[in-house]
């Protein structure tokens, strides 16, 4: 039947036209026409091969010689030739899997009586294979198990094929799942361990199988050998990751091992749990193990775990190889390790032994290697060095460091304990990428403690050499000069370290270990960081050129290291001009203070300031000085640069002693004319060298009112002291001040320190206009008798000391030079000659106004500021002027002083005081600051304090009074004003924005009132201020404009400022504070501290010294009232909810939620990380809470704050109203709901990176709901692969549109199928399995039960019959109370309806329709014949006929019927027993009996149609899978057959119908006028009377026509007698 099956159409393909020529027919047919034929004449003798005898005879032979050539091909050459081309065949195998897991495909299977597999004996493998030069027949293929495997090793193993495979067209594939009985397991472990080790090995299967072609089979001999790929060793296996993560806690280390293996082979197999053993270089490393280890073709990814273990013993030489193991990872360098298998554990716990023994070959070349060199050393800190230059070695210094910390941090986890460093170190500048390196230190193995935790090493460098770089000599000038000049100063450090270090696989050395790091040393800071102290100096000598000096010094060194130079020298120098040499022999500094003896030259009278100094140095004042380098401060060229730029400041402290003991004072007769009198001085000299007064320069005063002065050359006889002793000089000429004020000061002070009775004086006095602190004693004639004046003057003036200021002629040594100096309170001897200054008088009256005057302010304003000067309006007025008006005038400014400081000077107009009453006044001056440091000193005070004392003098005021104006008048007040007093409690903030970033932070805006309640305003060009919080220098606040700060009234100031970036944790806390409390609604106390003020030039130094002293404390920073509504807005972008891990607190996720932030600034707040207590709300009722932990977050531009967060649980607090929340959720486009809550945020702001702690929100969000998908399932793929005896099984594929951004976890579900063109009846339930649905249109997979409890019988029907005939069933898919047990979920999905449709498959259940009729009555109507008919199961499960309704049409072509559908007969048919067909298998029926419904007429017109196609319509009772009864209605249209009638198709051909249509016009007949017919003959004739022509013909004989015959069977001939049959001439016969 294979020849008809495929060849429907094409019957003389099948057999040779021979096997149709059967001359059997053609006699009977003879005989059969010729009982109907005319009698014609008496027959004529006719040839022997005429005679129907003859071709019985041929027909009889050619019959037996077709049977034997059929038989010999059958029986005799088809076996050879299946067996030739098995010979011939190549398998090749292209995958095999082995596992020790019995796979379902061979539960049903027999092969062995065992109960159960013994993995040791037994595995399973699933094979694929081609097969080739098969031949050109379609041929199936049988396997008589067992198949034997072979290989050089001997009989390895049984095999079974279960399954028929199929060849065709000289190709075919071998699939199936075997299992493998392995009959040597010693031969087997030997294959296995070749398997693993070789690139191929060969197989031989030897068995035997049967070949089914040509509807025959032939058992044959199967011995072929096949070669497959072997794993070769693994030749490709990569370390994807490398762990040590800690000590094992048996001892060790733990190890993580990511592998890459590649297998080349195509044989997968199960290994389980592996243990290999790893090493290197022959060094066991330890054991490694991986689980649910299945090895397949390609590439493999492993995870090994296990410990490495220390070697026995602590053997050095395996040491030495894991510290170069270790050591090469750590610097990139790949290095060649081994592992070498142990065992195989496929369950996981139990061996293989075959396995196992062919594991343990496998022997694996890894390479293991970094990417890259490890960043290992992070850091260097040299710590204290000592350094020694020699001018021998200029760039070769030595260095020791006793204490070098070693920053480290290891890629790995175990402890490791670093006792001993080795380092070749180069020194360079630049950065890490690019270094300039000028020097390098190589140091031997030093002792080494190290801290893994802290991941510090300390050791020590111990006179090693700084080695200088041959042509970098410029860069170590760069890098000495820097270590000379900073402070903080960094370079660069890298090189190669190798260390000692104890690990828990015993002692290692890891070498090569590169570092590129920066590291920082404290400089010198040119030895300026404090002062040079100067202990001492002294006079030694002199030449013709300077004075030799002996000085004792102190210098500190600042820096991290100490320093030896040699020799070197510097200037000694002072206000920019040099004055001498210093000399330093063999100049060591070490760390701090360095007492140092030196030498040095002095030349004062090269330059007036050398003078100067000289001169205050004798008075005893502390000058000064500078020691400064110079171009030959060294001979060393590697400090030459360096040393010359230092500049080191220094006090040269004055003399202790005085020089001038004492004067004798005698007054001459020509004194009141010329005012010279007679002196001696005694002189003391404190240097060791002797020196001598050639000329004297000098004046006197007394509380410093000058007495006279001195100018004479002595040098004819010159006045001589020798070292360290005292000498008296002969007379000198001073002229005397004979002022009448300084005499009358003068006396009236002596007379008071002499204890005198001064009211007399004090009368006389204050008559003649003198104020010198005497009491103001009534002029009464009484006062004065008995007074002695001379007595009172000579005893006054014993008491008398003056202070010195001279000018001396200078000779030490041979150096001459000119002193200059004071001295004070010089004693002053004289005798009774001092009574003849009594005359001078002067003045009595404007001395009288000016002192007894009384001086004050209302306020003063400074402005216009500069460094020297500024401007101010005083307001105030003078009383206490006498009885007697007066016109003051000041012709020189006022002298101001504070606390015994000069402060400057001041213009005063003049001012005219009334008798008795005095002035006031408002009145502009100019201020010229004399000393910057006490303005500054005092401004700061006066800030400060609550009030102050001026102190205001002059010598130079003219009083005009009585009509005479005296000149030269003194003044000298103290006027109390109210200071500032700090600003308590006087700044307030009225208003404060942050508006924007800017350099260095978030700028500032304020408003502020500042009360003053000095005296002293300011009108300044600018006033800048700093904001403080708990000790945090927040930023500066500068006035915008001038900074006016009226005195003792309030006055508004705006200003702006900067809240500066803070780098500290101190300070990023402080700001978060201020932050915090702002947001809370709460103000702030700030401490505001003063920076400067300005003039229009900018900063003016003693006003900017004097606000740097202003403190401030509890400025309130105003808060809002209210806190501010900071997040308006939250959008949750995406969402995941997995309500099967919990349904009332499901893990809810966001990859995407949005927050609005709503700054009540103007600054950018970049939200970096928040969390978030979240209590989700729906009208009003709380419904579920939600606690995010800390997450990462951003912010936009537009202020939208980006965070994620995953599985944080969402705890339901209303059930109720939760799954109500849900429903909608499901069924709605979307979903408005609250959140409330708090959250604390972290914020990178200009000002740095703050804590927002608890920042409130309560908002309204909208949710994208499900919206019930659409209300729509779309149902993509259908497949039938299984049925109970309650439903079908159909798996499903589903395609569902969420339209919502929202991930929902609901485990499993189902759903009612419902059929709408039914009333909706339930036809089953579509179940789904660990379901999560995902925005978008997705497809799930799930399986529908078609039918079962509740279903609709009818309808289930229906839908079947539907599906197998491609029709598309609408369906409804319908939640229900069951579709979760998730109680959460359930209200929604239980009202989820979502229209579907499944589209059927094409209708092709029968292939092939094949009609035998043997017997030519069984044609007629009612007549009964049986068919064969091929059918097809599309579906992915078997099922069976029971019983069997069907009806089969055919449109007429040709004939009476032509055009019209004819049925041609029915099956009617209960199965014996149930046919069966297998999951995508055709199956033919058998025979099944056919009644014949078509009239003969239309018979025939049917049977000659060419077009051999039915359509079929049935009803068939089914059992579908495991037991799924159904009545099956199908209908299938062109339905392919075949049809054998006997005598009638044999001679059909395509133009039969259309001479059917032919004669049927020339002999129309009656389709109901059909005869009787009970024989063959009868209806050979009555089909020959259709077809006869209308007309008569002559009658010829004809030779006998032979026409083929569809696959008649072949019959032994029938014997009838020999009749001549006349041939009736243009009759057709059938």
């Amino acid at each position: 039947m294979v020849g008809v099956n495929d060849h429907t159409h094409d019957h003389e393909v099948v057999v040779p036209d021979e096997y149709y020529r059967s001359n059997d027919n053609t006699n009977l047919r003879d005989e059969m026409m010729e009982e109907y034929s005319e009698k014609g004449a008496p027959p004529q003798k006719v040839p022997f091969y005429k005679k129907r005898k003859y071709w019985i005879i041929c027909s009889i032979i050619t019959v037996i010689l077709v049977i034997v050539i059929v038989l010999l091909a059958l029986f005799v050459i088809f076996p050879a030739i299946a067996q030739s081309l098995m010979n011939k065949a190549n398998i090749e195998v292209t995958k095999a899997e082995i596992s020790f897991k019995k796979p379902v495909e061979l539960d049903s299977q027999v092969y062995t009586k065992r109960a159960g597999d013994d993995l040791n004996s037994t595995f399973y493998m699933y094979m694929e294979s081609s097969l080739s030069n098969t031949g050109p027949f379609h041929a199936k293929i049988k396997f008589l198990n067992p198949v034997k495997v072979h290989d050089e090793n001997g009989y390895l193993g049984d095999i079974y094929f279960f399954e028929e495979s199929e060849i065709a067209g000289g190709t075919g594939a071998l699939n199936a799942y075997t299992p493998f009985m392995i009959r040597d397991q010693d031969a087997f472990a030997t294959f296995a361990k070749s398997m693993m080790a070789v690139e191929e090995f060969k197989w031989t299967l030897e068995g035997q199988l049967e070949i089914t072609a040509l509807s025959r089979t032939a058992t044959v001999d199967l011995k072929k050998e096949i070669v497959l790929k072997g794993m070769n060793g693994f030749p490709n296996v990569k370390i994807t990751s490398f762990q040590l993560p800690g000590d094992a806690p048996g001892g060790g280390i733990s190890v993580e091992l990511g592998t890459m293996l590649e297998s080349p082979s195509p044989i997968g197999v199960e290994l389980g749990t592996i243990a290999l053993e790893i090493g290197y270089q022959g060094v066991k490393l330890g054991t490694v193990k991986g689980e649910n280890i299945v090895l397949q073709q390609g590439e493999n990814n492993l995870m090994l775990k296990g410990v490495l273990e220390p070697p026995a013993n602590n053997d050095t030489a395996s040491l030495d190889k894991i510290g170069v193991l270790f050591s090469d990872y750590i610097a990139g360098k790949p290095s060649n390790t081994t592992a070498v298998g142990i065992s195989c554990a496929p369950d996981g716990v139990n061996p293989v032994s075959w396995l196992s023994d062919g594991f343990k070959t496998v022997k694996l070349n890894v390479v293991l290697g970094s990417e890259q060199p490890l960043n290992i050393i992070n850091a260097i800190s040299m710590g204290y060095l000592d350094l020694k230059f020699d001018a021998a070695n200029p760039y070769n210094p030595i260095v020791t460091a006793p204490l070098v910390s070693v920053g480290f941090q290891m890629p790995f986890g175990f402890s490791l304990g670093v006792t001993e460093v080795s380092q070749s170190i180069s020194l360079g500048l630049g950065t890490p990428e690019s270094i300039n390196k000028f020097a390098t230190i190589d140091t031997p193995y030093t002792p080494a403690t190290s801290d893994q935790a802290l991941g510090k090493i300390e050791l020590a460098i111990t006179n090693s050499s700084i080695s200088g770089i041959a042509g970098q000599e410029s860069v170590f000038n760069e890098y000495t000069y820097a270590l000379t000049s900073s402070g903080d100063y960094t370079f660069m450090l890298s090189g190669v370290a190798n260390t000692k270090a104890t690990t828990p696989l015993g002692p290692v050395t890891l070498s090569g270990i590169n570092f590129t790091v920066p590291t920082t040393l404290h400089g010198l800071e040119f030895l300026n960081s404090t002062a040079t102290i100067i202990n001492s100096l002294d006079v030694v000598g002199g030449t013709a050129e300077s004075l030799d000096l002996a000085i004792d010094v102190t210098m500190t060194n600042p820096s991290d290291f100490s320093i030896a130079t040699g020799d070197v020298s510097f200037n000694m120098g002072a206000e920019g001009t040099v004055l001498g040499l210093v000399k330093l022999a063999d100049l060591k500094l070490m760390r701090g203070d360095n007492k140092v003896l030196t030498t040095a030259t002095f030349d004062p009278r090269s330059s007036e300031v050398g003078q100067n100094l000289l001169s205050t140095f004798v008075m005893g004042a502390d000058n000064a000085v500078q020691i400064l380098g110079h171009e030959g401060s060294t001979n060393i060229p590697s400090l030459a640069g360096a040393l010359k730029e230092v500049n080191l400041g220094a006090t040269l402290p004055g003399l202790t002693s005085a020089l001038i003991q004492y004067s004798t004072l005698t007054v001459l007769d020509s004194t009141l004319q010329n005012g010279v009198v007679n002196v001696k001085v005694s002189i003391a000299n404190p240097f060791s060298a002797g020196l001598s007064i050639t000329k004297v320069i000098a004046s006197a005063t007394f509380h410093g009112s000058p007495i006279g002065t001195i100018d004479q050359d002595i040098s004819s006889n010159p006045f001589g002291i020798p070292g360290k002793s005292t000498a008296e000089s002969a007379a000198l000429d001073m002229t005397m001040n004979v002022d009448p004020v300084a005499v009358a000061l003068l006396l009236r002070t002596l007379a008071v320190d002499s204890g005198l009775d001064t009211r007399p004086l004090d009368a006389m006095l204050t008559l003649g206009g003198f104020d010198v602190g005497q009491e103001h004693v009534d002029a009464t004639v009484e006062l004065f008798a008995g007074f002695n004046l001379i007595e009172f003057v000579k005893k006054a003036m014993s008491a008398l000391q003056v202070d010195l200021a001279l000018t001396s002629g200078l000779t030490i040594g041979q150096y001459q030079n000119d002193l200059t100096f004071s001295q004070a309170a010089v004693p002053i001897k004289v005798d009774d000659s001092i009574a003849k200054l009594i005359p001078i008088v002067g003045q009595p009256i404007v001395q009288m106004i000016v002192d007894g005057a009384e001086l004050s302010f209302d306020t003063i304003v400074l402005s216009e500021p500069t460094e020297s000067t500024f401007k101010v309006q005083m307001r105030g007025s003078i009383t206490k002027t006498g009885p007697m008006d007066a016109l003051i005038s000041f012709r020189s400014p006022l002298t101001i002083s504070w606390q015994g400081k000069e402060l400057g000077t001041v213009t005063m107009p003049e001012i005219t005081a009334k008798a008795g009453v005095g002035a006031t006044f408002d009145v502009p001056g100019d201020f010229v600051i004399t000393n910057g440091a006490n303005m500054g000193e005092f401004a700061g005070f006066m800030i400060n304090a609550e009030d102050f004392v001026w102190e205001i003098s002059t010598a130079d005021v003219s009083v005009g009074a009585l009509g005479f104006t005296f000149n030269q008048i003194s003044l000298h007040k103290f006027v109390t004003l109210l200071g500032a007093n700090g600003f308590k409690d006087a700044v307030k903030i009225t208003e404060f924005n942050l508006p924007a970033d800017t350099t260095g932070g978030v700028a500032l805006y304020a408003v502020t009132e500042i009360t003053n309640p000095s005296q002293i305003g300011f009108n300044l060009a600018g006033a800048e201020f700093s904001n403080n919080f708990d000790g945090i220098y927040l930023g500066p606040l500068v006035s915008k404009g001038p900074a006016v700060f009226a005195p003792k009234a309030t006055s508004k100031v705006t200003m702006d400022g900067v809240m500066v970036h803070q780098d500290t944790p101190e300070g990023i806390i402080a700001v978060t504070k201020v932050f915090g409390s702002y947001l809370s609604g709460h103000d702030t106390p700030l401490t505001v501290k003063g920076v400067s003020g300005s003039g229009k030039d900018g900063p003016v130094s003693w006003l900017t010294a004097a606000f740097s002293t202003i403190t401030i404390e509890n400025v309130i920073l105003p808060g809002p009232g209210a806190p501010p509504e900071l997040i308006p807005a939250i959008t949750m972008k995406e969402m995941e909810l997995d309500f099967t891990k919990d349904p009332w607190a499901p893990p809810t996720s966001s990859k995407l939620t949005e927050a609005q932030l709503k700054s009540p600034f103007g600054f950018p707040i970049n939200i970096v990380e928040l969390d978030m207590a979240v209590k989700a709300t729906y009208h009003n009722l709380t419904v579920a809470t939600l606690d995010v932990p800390r997450s990462p977050a951003s912010t936009a531009a537009n202020g939208v704050i980006s965070t994620q967060f995953a599985d944080v649980p969402f705890n339901v607090v209303d059930k109720t109203t939760f799954a109500g929340f849900v429903q909608l959720l499901t069924l709605s486009p979307s979903v408005t709901f609250g959140l409330e809550g708090a959250s604390n945020a972290v914020a990178n702001t200009a000002i740095g990176t703050l804590q927002l702690p608890g920042v409130k929100f309560n908002v309204q969000t909208t949710l994208k709901g499900l919206y019930s998908f659409g209300g729509t399932a779309k149902v993509l793929s259908t497949a039938v692969t299984g049925a109970t005896s309650e439903s079908v099984l159909v798996d499903l594929s589903v395609e569902l549109t969420n339209p919502s951004n929202i991930t929902i976890h609901v485990g499993d579900i189902n759903f009612n199928v419902l059929m709408p063109t039914r009333n909706n009846a339930l036809v089953g339930r579509v179940f789904m399995t660990n379901t999560i649905i995902t925005p978008g249109a997705q497809a799930y997979a799930g399986i529908m039960h078609l039918g079962g409890s509740g279903t609709d019988t009818e309808a289930v029907g229906a839908m079947l019959t539907a599906y197998l005939t491609q029709q598309t069933v609408p369906l409804v898919i319908s939640g229900s109370s069951q579709s979760t047990p998730i109680p959460s979920l359930n209200p929604a999905l239980s009202a989820l309806k979502l229209s579907s449709s499944i589209d059927g498959i094409p209708a092709q259940l029968i292939k092939n329709i094949d009609i035998r009729i043997d017997d030519l009555l069984d044609v007629l109507p009612g007549g009964s014949v049986f068919t064969t008919i091929s059918i097809n199961n599309p579906l992915d499960t078997p099922f069976q006929i029971e019983k069997i309704y069907a009806t089969v049409e055919k449109e007429c072509r040709c004939g009476g019927c032509k055009g019209q559908v004819v049925q041609m007969g029915y099956v009617d048919y209960d199965l014996p027993s149930p046919l069966t067909i297998p999951p995508k298998t055709t199956v033919d029926s058998g025979l099944w009996p056919v009644t014949l419904t078509a009239s003969l007429d239309d018979m025939v017109a049917l049977v000659v149609d060419y077009n051999y196609f039915y359509d079929v319509n049935q009803t068939a009772s089914a059992v579908v899978g495991e037991g799924f009864k159904t009545e099956l209605v199908y209908s299938q249209k062109q339905v392919p057959y075949t049809l054998y009638i006997q005598f009638i198709t044999d001679d059909i051909t395509p133009e039969t119908c259309g001479m059917l249509d032919n004669l049927a016009a020339l002999n129309p007949f009656s389709r109901t006028s059909t005869p009787s017919i009970t024989t063959a003959e009868g209806l050979m004739s009555y089909v020959n009377s259709l077809l006869k022509p209308a007309a008569s013909t002559t009658v010829a004989e004809t030779p006998v026509v032979q026409t083929p015959v569809v696959e008649t069977p072949i019959e032994a001939p029938v014997e009838t007698p020999e009749v001549e049959v006349p041939v009736v001439e243009n009759t057709i016969l059938f």
